[in-house]
Formats: structure tokens, C-alpha cells, sequence
């Protein structure tokens, strides 16, 4: 047996490698240097875009949970509200003009006091109270007035006509007779019974008492624990009040007003 016959590897035992000669070093050599270039350029982009992300945002170890959530959802961060009582006369002005504007119903001193920090109740309907003398005293096209415990922009009185040109709404369903009589009657006794109610108009008035709950200008507000059966007591609304425009009961003519 020749001398130079390989022998076989033991288990275990690593296989020498043996060294790249003639065309096979060449091709070794230039791979080698191809794959350290990209290496290169694929660390020196990487080395970009970290410098690019870190230009726009602080260290991320300086950032809490709500300042990284203002600054990546930036729609989401609350609107800061600023505080009223610094405001001058005109701007709150405007602040009360255009809250009373989009608002689709009557707006007490106190609910406007919410809507605008800083500012006092009582403070805001003495403010009110000038505002409303201001459009009369101007004549603008709209008028400022106490309507069910609060206020509300109405279009003026006499403006009424042309307005209507505009827009042909149908009017509120007019009330009957017996509905007009039944719902007085509610808002100059109220509390009170169906039987009460009966007993002023001589006829039964059921039906009517459910119509005037259906449009919600009459309501149940109790029980007349005194009486037998403990019945229902009725009152008015605060629709009843903004669709008749009173700003209060204490609103409703007295019986001097009345004529005849």
C-alpha cells in the first residue's frame, strides 16, 4: 500500500482544510472583498437613517408616555382651553355669541360658565342681561331672550315676515280649544289632578291631557299623596315654556292682564 494513500478520518476528528491554490485563491480573494464592501454600505446606511430618525425625535430615554403620545398622534392630544377671565369684553363677547349660535337650545349663566373657564355665573348674566339691551338697542336681525330658565338667540319680532320667505316651514300643529283651555288650566294650578282639571271644565279630558304629554308640554310630576287613590299631579315643561317664549311660570300673564 503507497505511503501517500489518505486515510480516513477517525469520528471526531476534524478534516484539514486544505489551503485554496492557483485559480480557486483569485476567486476566494474577490469574494471576500465583495462581501466586505456590503457589509460596508449596508452599515453606513443604517448609520443614515438612525441620524435622520434622531434629528426628528429627542433620545427616546428622555421621552414619558404622554409626551411620546402627543408627538406621534398629534390629532389625538387634547385641546388645551384657554381661561376665559382673561378675555376683554369683545372677545368674550364673541366666546358667549357663538355658544349661544350652535346652541339648539336655551343656555343658562350656569351651563355658559362651563363652556367658558375662568368666568362667574353671576358675573355672565349681569353680562347677559347688557347683550340683550345691546341687539335692542341695534336693532339687529336677532334678539337675546330669557327662554325656559335660560337664554336663546331668536330672530327678531319684526323681521318675522321675511324670514318666513325663506324657508316655508310648517308652523307648530296649532292646539283646539279644549287643549288650549286644559294646558291653561295645568300652568296656573299645576300641581294638579285629572280630576281637578275635570271638575274647572266640566267635560272629561283624558284624551287631551295624553295629546298635550305627546307634544311634552304637560308632564306627570307626582302623586297627590292626600287624596283617594293617590292620583297623578300634572305639570308644564320646559318645552311648554320655550314654545310660548316665557322664560319662566312667573312669565304667565296675570289675570289683570287679561282683557275684557
Amino acid at each position: 500500500m503507497s505511503s501517500d494513500a489518505e486515510v480516513p478520518a477517525q469520528p471526531g476528528e476534524a478534516v484539514p482544510e486544505h489551503p485554496p491554490t492557483g485559480d480557486s485563491a483569485a476567486i476566494a480573494t474577490e469574494s471576500a472583498a465583495v462581501a466586505a464592501a456590503d457589509a460596508a454600505d449596508v452599515q453606513t446606511a443604517e448609520t443614515a437613517l438612525v441620524d435622520t430618525v434622531s434629528d426628528d425625535l429627542p433620545p427616546i430615554e428622555t421621552l414619558d408616555a404622554e409626551t411620546a403620545k402627543a408627538q406621534l398622534l398629534p390629532d389625538e392630544a387634547p385641546v388645551a382651553v384657554p381661561d376665559a377671565a382673561d378675555l376683554p369684553p369683545a372677545e368674550l363677547r364673541a366666546a358667549i355669541e357663538a355658544l349661544l349660535f350652535v346652541s339648539t337650545r336655551p343656555l343658562g349663566s350656569e351651563r355658559i360658565a362651563t363652556c367658558l373657564p375662568g368666568t362667574d355665573a353671576g358675573y355672565l348674566e349681569g353680562f347677559l342681561t347688557g347683550l340683550q339691551a345691546r341687539y335692542d338697542r341695534e336693532r339687529r336681525g336677532w334678539e337675546l331672550r330669557r327662554v325656559a330658565h335660560g337664554w336663546q338667540l331668536l330672530t327678531r319680532r319684526d323681521c318675522y315676515p321675511w324670514v318666513r320667505q325663506l324657508e316655508r316651514k310648517e308652523p307648530p300643529a296649532r292646539l283646539t280649544r279644549g287643549a288650549l283651555e286644559t294646558l291653561s288650566i295645568v300652568a296656573y294650578r299645576q300641581p294638579v289632578t285629572r280630576g281637578a282639571i275635570e271638575d274647572i271644565r266640566g267635560v272629561q279630558c283624558g284624551p287631551v291631557l295624553r295629546q298635550l304629554m305627546d307634544l311634552r308640554l304637560v308632564q306627570v310630576v307626582g302623586r297627590d299623596e292626600k287624596a283617594l287613590g293617590h292620583p297623578l299631579l300634572y305639570g308644564t315643561t320646559e318645552a311648554f315654556l320655550a314654545r310660548f317664549g316665557l322664560g319662566s311660570l312667573t312669565d304667565l300673564p296675570r289675570k289683570h292682564e287679561f282683557g275684557g
